[in-house]
C-alpha cells in the first residue's frame, strides 16, 4: 500500500495520540527520496523495521511512503549545552530542538536533584536523546562555583544553598585524597560521564593562591591523569572543559575521551600541531563550541575579537587536518547547535558535507559512542530528517525540514509561539 508523505503523517500522529512510545514493528518503505551517502546523495529507498534501517526490498513493506524528492540526512545534534535537566523550560527546551531537527543532546553540567523528576521526559522515541554528566571536578574557588552561587542567587536552584550546591553541581578536588573520598559520591549520582574544569593551567600555582580569580580557574593539573584513570576503571568517559591550548595539552596528554571546548574563548589561543596528532591518534573527539566568541562582552574589543576569530580558524584547520573528531555544539543558553553551525559556516573552514557530519553523525557518535547512530544504511537507528532541498547546494535547506522521523516513527513539533 503506497501512501502519500501527508497521509503518512496523519498516520503516525494518530497512532501518538494512541500512546504509541515504542518503536513500530511495521515494515515502512520511504521511496523517492534522495539519501546522503558520505559527500553525496543517491536515489535510493530506505527500509524500516523495528526502529531500524533494514536490508530489504522496498517491495515486502507493509506500508510505503513517497518522499516526492526530498533529501534525507542524519538527525542534527547538540554536543554541549544545558537548556535541559530542571522543569524550568524543559518543554520548550525539547520542542526547540525537534523543531530545529536536533535528536541528541549533551548536557555537560546539570543538578541531579533537578534533573531526575523529569528523566523520563528524554530519551524516547518521541523526545531528545540526552546524556548528562552532573557536577564536575573543580577545585577550591574554580569555575563552575562562582557560576553557581549567581545563578543560585537569581533562584535558579530551588532548596538550594551555597553549602548543599557543593558536592552536588561541583566537586571540589585538590588532592587524591578528596578525589579518593568524594568519588563514591560522584559516581553513586549515576552520571553518564565525568566532566572536568581545567582553566589556564599553565597558571595554576598562582592562581590557586589568589582569590581575585575565583571562577576563573580550575583543578590541579597534575590530577588529571588518575581522575582519568579511576573514570576510566568504571567505564566513565572523561570531558574536560578548557580554556587555553596548555589545558588542551593537559587533557590529551592525561587520556580524556572528549575535550568539550575549542580552546580560546577569551582570549587567542593556538593548539600545538603535536597536541592535534595525539588527540587523534587518541581518539580524542573536540567540541567546537566556537559560537561563544560572538558574545557582545567579547566583540567589544575589536582586537581580541579578530585575533581569536582568527586563531580559531587556524586551530580547527588543524583539528580537521590532524584527523580528529569533531562535534558541534553551542554552550549557549537559550540556544542550541545550529548557531554555532551558522559560525562554523561563516569561518568557512568546512565544506557543507562536513558540516553536515559535524552537526549529524560525528556529534552523535561523541555522544552515543556504542550505538548505531548517523548513517542511513541497515543496522543502524532509523532516524533522519527530510529536507525540501539539496544541503550541498545551499545549506539553508537544513532549516527546511519536512518530515522528522525518530526510531522508525514521524515526529510531531510544536510549532513557534
Amino acid at each position: 500500500m503506497r501512501t502519500t508523505l501527508i497521509a503518512f503523517v496523519a498516520l503516525a500522529v494518530a497512532c501518538a495520540a494512541r500512546g504509541t512510545g515504542a518503536a513500530s514493528t511495521d515494515r515502512i518503505a520511504f521511496i523517492n527520496a534522495r539519501v546522503l551517502d558520505d559527500s553525496t546523495f543517491v536515489e535510493r529507498a530506505l527500509v524500516v523495521e523495528g526502529g531500524r534501517f533494514v536490508d530489504a526490498d522496498p517491495a515486502t513493506a507493509s506500508r510505503t511512503v513517497d518522499l516526492s524528492g526530498a533529501f534525507l540526512v542524519p538527525p542534527f545534534c547538540e554536543a554541549h549545552n544545558h537548556n535541559l535537566g530542571s522543569a524550568d523550560g524543559n518543554q520548550e527546551a525539547i520542542d526547540q530542538y525537534l523543531r530545529e531537527g536536533i535528536f541528541y543532546v549533551g548536557v555537560l553540567s546539570n543538578l541531579p536533584a533537578l534533573t531526575d523528576p523529569i528523566r523520563h521526559t528524554y530519551n524516547t522515541p518521541r523526545s531528545v536523546d540526552a546524556i548528562f554528566l552532573n557536577g564536575g571536578l573543580t577545585a577550591t574557588g574554580g569555575h563552575p562555583i562562582r557560576l553557581r552561587e549567581s545563578l543560585l542567587d537569581r533562584g535558579l536552584y530551588p532548596g538550594f544553598t551555597r553549602q548543599s550546591l557543593a558536592d552536588h553541581s561541583y566537586f571540589v578536588v585538590d588532592s587524591l585524597a578528596d578525589l579518593d573520598r568524594k568519588w563514591p559520591q560522584i559516581v553513586g549520582l549515576r552520571p553518564d560521564g565525568i566532566k572536568i574544569f581545567l582553566l589556564w593551567s599553565e597558571d595554576f600555582q598562582r592562581r590557586q593562591r589568589d582569590t581575585t580569580y575565583f571562577g576563573q580557574k580550575g583543578l590541579d593539573p597534575t590530577l588529571v591523569p588518575p581522575i582519568v584513570e579511576r573514570a576510566h576503571r568504571q567505564g566513565l568517559r572523561v570531558f574536560a572543559h578548557v580554556e587555553s591550548a596548555h589545558d588542551f595539552h593537559v587533557a590529551v596528554e592525561a587520556g580524556v575521551d572528549v575535550i568539550a571546548h575549542l580552546p580560546g574563548n577569551d582570549s587567542p589561543a593556538r593548539i600545538a600541531a603535536a597536541d592535534a596528532r595525539l588527540a587523534a591518534a587518541r581518539g580524542v573527539r573536540v567540541i567546537t563550541t566556537a559560537v561563544l566568541i560572538e558574545r557582545p562582552a567579547r566583540k567589544r574589543d575589536t582586537t581580541n575579537y579578530r585575533a581569536m576569530r582568527a586563531a580559531q580558524i587556524e586551530n580547527l584547520r588543524l583539528l580537521r587536518q590532524a584527523g580528529v573528531v569533531l562535534a558541534a555544539g553551542s554552550d549557549e543558553t537559550r540556544q542550541t547547535s545550529s548557531v554555532e553551525i551558522d559560525h562554523l559556516r561563516e569561518l568557512g573552514v568546512f565544506s557543507h558535507a562536513e558540516l553536515l557530519n559535524v552537526w549529524g553523525a560525528a556529534c552523535a557518535n561523541t555522544l552515543f559512542p556504542t550505538r548505531k547512530l548517523g548513517r542511513l544504511q541497515p543496522g543502524y537507528e532509523a532516524s533522519f530528517l527530510a529536507l525540501g532541498a539539496d544541503p550541498l547546494n545551499d545549506f539553508a535547506a537544513t532549516r527546511d525540514i519536512r518530515l522528522r522521523v525518530k526510531d522508525g516513527l514521524e515526529m510531531r513539533v510544536v510549532a513557534t509561539r
